[in-house]
């Protein structure tokens, strides 16, 4: 059986991704943000924001966290990855993706751009 485990997503990033040591590489953690139509029984359409979570690892998310602000969109592309814990004896689980590449999809605005908006 023919499986293949690859996403590719736009977007914006929700807010500042966060990095953290993880053993003996770093972690870093974002959310993907966008606008998603749905069109219901009656016809009419609505839109709904779709956020998923992101972990991107070693050097890539580093780079990532430094240069991707909540103003430019990205595209991402990577693998579904489920995660499952269990605390203070509940059983949890989400379904992230992990980001093997990045790429900016417009210029990323100036210092002076950003201070104007």
């Amino acid at each position: 059986m023919f499986t293949k485990n690859h996403i590719q997503l736009t977007g914006n990033i929700a807010k500042a991704a966060v990095t953290r040591q993880a053993g003996e590489t770093t972690v870093t953690r974002a959310r993907l943000i966008h606008n998603e139509t749905v069109r219901n029984a009656d016809g009419e359409t609505t839109e709904r924001l779709v956020a998923v979570d992101l972990d991107i690892w070693g050097a890539r998310g580093e780079a990532f966290a430094k240069h991707v602000t909540t103003k430019v969109p990205v595209c991402i592309e990577g693998r579904l990855q489920l995660d499952q814990w269990e605390h203070e004896g509940q059983k949890h689980s989400r379904l992230l993706v992990r980001v093997d590449d990045w790429q900016f999809l417009a210029a990323k605005p100036s210092e002076k751009e950003e201070k104007a908006a």
